[in-house]
């Protein structure tokens, strides 16, 4: 009789998870698991390996996981559904160029060690970079860096007669305050100055995927003295900006 093991695969043998199982199995039949899943009755190899495989099987196709498609011939060998990842699950996150006269503002904000910091980039309909800052705000919280970068925002733009811009952010909660009053008591004042600058906003969300030329700026802000304009693109933007400007995809896993 052919040993249990020539059922499967080559490929599926090779595997260090397969492996791992066939030595599961001989340790099971010798060392006397044969007791306690066959009772006192005396099994051939055949009817163990079938025995277990089945359990194995059972218990598998209960598992509602997610398997990677390099475990597709382990599960075959053992009648394992594979529950791949469905492809709704994955989003696909984009940079889109708004129309004009509108300018694309993205914007983050960033806290190391209770440090924060804020960043943003401006962009027009075809992509081209006008400018960016990245901005040290000190000792401050996360909403509170967010919030200042939307200030920031709103100042350059007014500053560079930007009077139409689209502000992003990867954060919603604010992005609220577009919406309600829930600016922070100590930059209220900060705010309403902003707002009244003539400054025409629309905000919108965009995941984190795609918004990374901001987050870098908002790094680089932990480095730099207040508030600081760029005029010409950071090197250490170039691929994610590039990226963005040929329209290519970002992947959001949940």
């Amino acid at each position: 009789m052919l040993p249990f093991w020539s059922a499967f695969p080559l490929g599926v043998l090779l595997k260090p998870q397969t492996s791992m199982w066939l030595l599961w199995f001989i340790l099971c039949i010798l060392f006397g698991y044969r007791v306690i899943l066959f009772g006192s009755d005396v099994v051939s190899l055949h009817a163990a390996k079938v025995r277990l495989q089945a359990a194995v099987s059972m218990s598998g196709n209960l598992s509602v996981d997610h398997c990677l498609l390099l475990d597709i011939l382990l599960l075959d060998a053992f009648i394992i559904a594979a529950h791949q990842r469905s492809f709704k699950d994955v989003i696909v996150v984009l940079w889109k160029a708004p129309y004009p006269p509108w300018i694309k503002v993205n914007t983050d904000g960033s806290v190391v060690g209770n440090h924060a910091a804020c960043g943003s980039i401006f962009r027009d309909h075809l992509g081209t970079f006008l400018g960016a800052f990245p901005c040290n705000l000190g000792l401050d919280s996360v909403f509170s860096s967010e919030i200042q970068g939307f200030i920031f925002a709103l100042e350059f733009a007014a500053k560079n007669g930007w009077n139409n811009i689209w502000l992003v952010s990867d954060s919603t909660s604010a992005l609220v305050v577009f919406k309600t009053p829930l600016v922070p008591i100590l930059l209220r004042n900060h705010w309403h100055n902003a707002c009244r600058l003539g400054v025409q906003v629309i905000s919108s969300h965009i995941y984190q995927e795609g918004n990374v030329c901001a987050g870098k700026l908002a790094n680089m802000g932990h480095a730099a003295q207040g508030a600081v304009w760029l005029s010409t693109l950071p090197s250490e933007l170039g691929s994610d900006f590039f990226r963005d400007r040929c329209g290519l995809e970002n992947y959001r896993f949940p």
